[in-house]
């Protein structure tokens, strides 16, 4: 994938950016990426036997922006997004989050960002099976150290936000897909990100509810 944002100048200030980010996979891709100074062609990529999943991407999201990205099946959207809060590393360029350098962030100080600052829900729910609604939504606030009482005040009151008061005690077992993908929404929700990412999001929901959440 290959993302350039383009529009007039916003005045709100920059939360994320990023400039010829690439995540190639293959044996040796750093060094591949390095010997051709950040900037190879397809030509490189094919003749190296690697695979550019996300190419030179370059993107400024703004505080209280909705930035979408839009692509075919298969063409890198859920790699970027993973590449933006370094789920998944990238091979090369800048990103940077409020500013500083977050691919010079070390293990610690990208927990602690993550924990506190981005929200994510990606197609796949990873909800914890043992853990009930209630539990699974205030499970960030407890990784945090809030305090039970104001974790389970404000997990409830974001259940209610994605329609699913009434089955706090309920296992993920016991939801259907889409019920499950609105707990990982609410649980994304519960940390009040600063960023928050999505990826497909609505995926796993009927038509009626996908417009009531959008």
């Amino acid at each position: 994938m290959t993302a350039k944002a383009t529009g007039a100048e916003d005045p709100r200030p920059i939360k994320l950016s990023c400039k010829n980010l690439w995540k190639v996979f293959g044996h040796h891709a750093a060094q591949f990426m390095a010997q051709h100074n950040g900037k190879p062609t397809s030509a490189d990529l094919e003749k190296a036997h690697l695979i550019g999943a996300v190419r030179a991407a370059a993107l400024d999201v703004r505080e209280g922006e909705i930035f979408i990205v839009m692509g075919l099946s298969g063409s890198g959207k859920s790699t970027l997004v993973r590449c933006l809060s370094r789920l998944i590393e990238p091979t090369w360029g800048e990103l940077l989050f409020d500013g500083k350098d977050l691919l010079k962030a070390s293990e610690a100080e990208l927990i602690d960002i993550r924990r506190h600052k981005m929200g994510m829900v990606f197609q796949h729910f990873a909800l914890l099976p043992h853990l009930n609604v209630l539990e699974n939504v205030a499970f960030p606030l407890f990784i945090q150290g809030v305090s039970r009482s104001e974790r389970e005040a404000r997990a409830l009151q974001v259940i209610d936000l994605v329609g699913l008061k009434g089955r706090e005690r309920h296992f993920p077992s016991q939801l259907s897909g889409g019920q499950q993908q609105r707990v990982g929404i609410a649980r994304s929700l519960a940390v009040e990100p600063e960023i928050w990412f999505l990826d497909e999001p609505f995926s796993a929901l009927d038509p009626l509810i996908r417009r009531e959440m959008q």
